[in-house]
């Protein structure tokens, strides 16, 4: 790759999008099944007696997002524009995409509670990072007090800003 980064902007990101437009999400059939759909649940809170979502429904922010967006990204950003094809067939979608300076970066946000899926995202994210030089990867962790930002270096190791 001849290392050039590609230069864009906030303004060519939203014509794009625009001209996606409805060709994005094409509409659904209803589904014509009599079985009730399967809610996909995390944890039993043994104190509360509830049972917890997964993550936040699909194109909603967590809790952890929002804080995120507002502390370190002041409230701009793009949330879950992209879905990132990787090489062994698998996809990668970032929490927030900005454009600072004319360079894509890509940010990924986790929390102070540690899911199973949470191994799996680091390694798509790192396969992403490996497979797309020309972007930045932000890897962001809140710690339940602070945010601990990272970034991944030329070596592929993250390094922390």
């Amino acid at each position: 790759m001849s290392g050039a980064v590609p230069h864009v902007s906030m303004e060519w990101l939203d014509d794009y999008m625009k001209r996606l437009g409805s060709s994005r999400n094409p509409p659904q059939e209803p589904a014509t099944t009599s079985r009730k759909p399967i809610k996909k649940l995390a944890l039993y809170s043994h104190a509360k007696r509830v049972a917890v979502p997964l993550r936040a429904a699909e194109g909603k922010m967590s809790k952890t997002e929002e804080r995120y967006r507002r502390d370190v990204l002041n409230g701009g950003g793009r949330f879950e524009p992209v879905s990132l094809r990787l090489p062994g067939g698998g996809r990668y979608t970032p929490d927030f995409m900005t454009i600072d300076d004319g360079v894509v970066t890509f940010h990924e946000v986790k929390g102070s509670y540690r899911l199973g899926s949470q191994g799996r995202a680091y390694t798509a994210f790192h396969e992403a990072a490996a497979y797309y030089p020309m972007w930045r990867f932000v890897w962001a962790h809140w710690t339940g007090k602070t945010w601990e930002v990272s970034t991944i270096a030329e070596d592929g190791d993250l390094t922390g800003s």
